[in-house]
């Protein structure tokens, strides 16, 4: 299998145009949906759906890939974790939702910022039950929240693996992640557990709705 630069593993037109599951090791193909991924890009272009571009980040162990297969109504009982990225396509309340889950390994989130330009909404997700990540995760959010590109993108927080009992509330979170403090943007933090599926309809509503307010 040949090995490509890291600069087009991390590419967004590498992706697209080539249907690629990128990992930092090689590329391998994998199937999207029963479409297939390369499919519903061609349907998207072909549909006068909005289409919105949701940029899906989070420390590494956060449940950003079981949160993504949910929402495309994948298997979720083997999850590997992300070492390139993953993109889905999902439909909602009339909007097409690509989706671009970026690796969070330490290692990647450099590369992060490649995907920055044109981002519709930033979806954030945080593991609720591991405390000891809380300042990290809190100093990487923060700074996407000061990142130009990202500049009065509304986001969305998931305080996932609520399934847990060791897991905090999201209120207790939005405290300590000083969210309070945000006037930049509109947010919204919200309970979720991306194993049961539960919390995550409610914050992609409002995911549509702050598009909808922000295009107005």
């Amino acid at each position: 299998m040949e090995n490509l630069p890291l600069g087009d593993f991390f590419s967004p037109s590498t992706a697209l145009q080539s249907n690629l599951s990128v990992t930092l090791g090689g590329v391998s193909k994998r199937e999207g949906n029963k479409m297939g991924l390369l499919s519903i890009l061609r349907k998207l272009k072909s549909t006068p759906d909005q289409e919105v571009r949701i940029l899906l980040l989070g420390l590494d162990n956060g449940g950003k890939t079981t949160l993504l297969k949910q929402l495309a109504s994948e298997d979720i009982s083997h999850i590997t974790p992300t070492q390139g990225f993953n993109i889905k396509s999902v439909q909602s309340q009339g909007f097409k939702l690509n989706v671009w889950d970026i690796g969070g390994q330490r290692k990647i989130r450099p590369y992060w910022r490649n995907y920055f330009e044109n981002t519709d909404v930033l979806i954030y997700v945080i593991d609720s039950a591991d405390r000891k990540r809380f300042e990290e995760t809190g100093q990487e959010l923060a700074e996407l929240l000061d990142e130009e590109k990202l500049s009065g993108v509304p986001v969305l927080i998931f305080a996932n693996k609520q399934d847990l009992l060791t897991a905090a509330p999201a209120s207790e979170i939005a405290e300590g992640l000083n969210l309070h403090t945000i006037r930049d943007r509109m947010w919204q933090i919200q309970s979720c557990s991306a194993l049961t599926g539960e919390g995550i309809q409610e914050g992609m509503n409002w995911v549509c709705k702050s598009v909808n307010s922000k295009k107005k």
